[in-house]
């Protein structure tokens, strides 16, 4: 769902774009007094329309029921056998509702006798590892350069020499179809290949179209079809991304720790996400202007160390229950 809000995030602003720059009378005309103050609706209004969203969710919130788990671990236990029947649609005494309820209990129960950790529990001798690959996973996948092309891709259809209406309305909306169908065949490769061999064979893929990109865009000036064979090694990046290394880090670092220290597993890794998107964010448009398109090329030596890590680092998890992870982690199997 998330990539599908950004599908239509990208329709939305590609509207907001051309009724402000397209319709307006003077466009494409060159402005004698560079200090006259221009239109700033287009950015208000952009923001101003994620309220919409906003106060629907607000609203839909009054309506959502408490999660049956956090009733459980407040002992109200007849509120959630309440919720698990409305969401199964049955009877609280329903075998299905039951069988949901007792889980959870049994959930509850045996983090409650885990007790609480601390974040140095983190780099003990049996969870140290897992805490790394978690971290430096959610780094590479910020430094695969995914971002760069997700936040500023209309500047580099512009740099690669597309026309305005193309960088801005068009080749974005594609853009981020392809990146919400390539989240599908993620879906069943996490499962039938494992999350280490997604993370190996991502991160060569997109080595390989970030370097054909940059092939590619430096011979745009002899024609059209070098600007087309850029863009559609873009897409194929988005695309290795997108069933790869999009998925599988919130799946691994979700699955791989304790119950005990799990929660705080995940939030280094997702403090790593956001810094490391942070930094790309703020990196990325100083990039593009010093080294124009070669910065495909400091993404493709990325997703080069992005191999060795998932190559020679990185544990597979799929189908291994906690107690042989501890071996594993540990370096005992």
């Amino acid at each position: 769902m998330t990539t599908f809000g950004i599908i239509v995030a990208a329709v939305i602003n590609s509207i907001v774009w051309y009724y402000t720059n397209v319709k307006p009378d003077g466009l494409g005309q060159t402005r004698n007094d560079i200090w006259k103050e221009v239109s700033n609706f287009e950015w208000r209004f952009a923001l101003l329309f994620q309220v919409v969203p906003g106060l629907g969710l607000a609203l839909l919130m009054c309506f959502l029921p408490k999660s049956p788990r956090w009733l459980c671990s407040k002992d109200r236990d007849e509120e959630a056998v309440e919720v698990l029947a409305k969401l199964n649609a049955a009877s609280t005494s329903d075998e299905l509702v039951q069988s949901e309820l007792k889980a959870i209990q049994e959930d509850v129960a045996a983090t409650r006798a885990a007790g609480s950790s601390s974040f140095g529990e983190l780099f003990s001798p049996v969870i140290r590892r897992r805490t790394f690959i978690t971290f430096l996973m959610q780094l590479f996948q910020q430094w695969t350069g995914i971002n760069v092309i997700m936040y500023y891709q209309s500047q580099i259809y512009g740099e690669i020499g597309f026309t305005k209406f193309m960088s801005t309305v068009v080749l974005p909306i594609i853009n981020n179809f392809v990146n919400f169908v390539s989240t599908f065949p993620g879906m069943w490769g996490i499962e039938r290949l494992g999350r280490k061999t997604l993370l190996v064979i991502g991160s060569l893929m997109m080595m390989v179209f970030h370097i054909s990109t940059w092939a590619f865009s430096t011979q745009t000036k002899n024609g059209k079809t070098w600007q087309y064979l850029a863009v559609a090694s873009i897409f194929l990046m988005v695309f290795s991304f997108a069933w790869t290394w999009g998925p599988v880090p919130w799946v691994y670092q979700a699955e791989v720790f304790p119950l005990r220290v799990r929660v705080k597993g995940s939030a280094v890794g997702t403090v790593s996400n956001f810094l490391n998107n942070w930094i790309i964010a703020f990196v990325g448009p100083a990039l593009m202007k010093a080294w124009s398109t070669k910065t495909f090329l400091l993404f493709a030596a990325a997703c080069l160390l992005a191999w060795v890590y998932s190559q020679f680092y990185v544990i597979e998890c799929k189908g291994v229950s906690i107690d042989e992870m501890d071996a594993k982690m540990a370096g005992k199997a």
